[in-house]
């Protein structure tokens, strides 16, 4: 079952606390997959920390 989870994007640790994403982004799929996709984001960009909230 595919659910729409919005990924939020931090640049570092301070931001991340403080709950001051520096992006958003919505991707639909499992957890498994949103996962993934946002450990990738890390490695291919300047973001540092990431969470997820299911919509």
């Amino acid at each position: 079952m595919t659910k729409k989870w919005l990924i939020r994007y931090y640049l570092n640790e301070g931001t991340y606390k403080t709950g001051s994403p520096a992006f958003t982004e919505t991707v639909i799929g499992d957890r498994n997959y949103v996962v993934n996709w946002a450990q990738n984001k890390l490695k291919t960009s300047q973001f540092k920390f990431y969470d997820l909230i299911e919509k």
